[in-house]
């Protein structure tokens, strides 16, 4: 169960995992990682320039990749 904490209203969420021998912590706990790597990629998209690089080599791509995640990882902590 989820509860707005301004409006105490709260609402059901429903996850579905194909694997049938994960606890129900386990499936939670996935979904949170997959929704925080989620807005990471989009703040390094948004805010630190991942989508203008435009190269093809693996390296060339790697590196400002990484320099990306590096920078929202970065403003996170500091934001903490």
């Amino acid at each position: 169960m989820k509860t707005n904490l301004k409006t105490n209203a709260r609402s059901h969420i429903i996850l579905f995992s194909s694997d049938h021998y994960l606890s129900y912590e386990k499936i939670i706990d996935y979904y949170e990682l997959r929704f925080q790597i989620e807005f990471n990629f989009r703040d390094a998209k948004e805010f630190w320039g991942l989508e203008d690089f435009m190269n093809l080599g693996q390296t060339a791509v790697s590196n400002p990749a990484n320099l990306s995640f590096f920078i929202v990882n970065l403003s996170h902590y500091l934001l903490a």
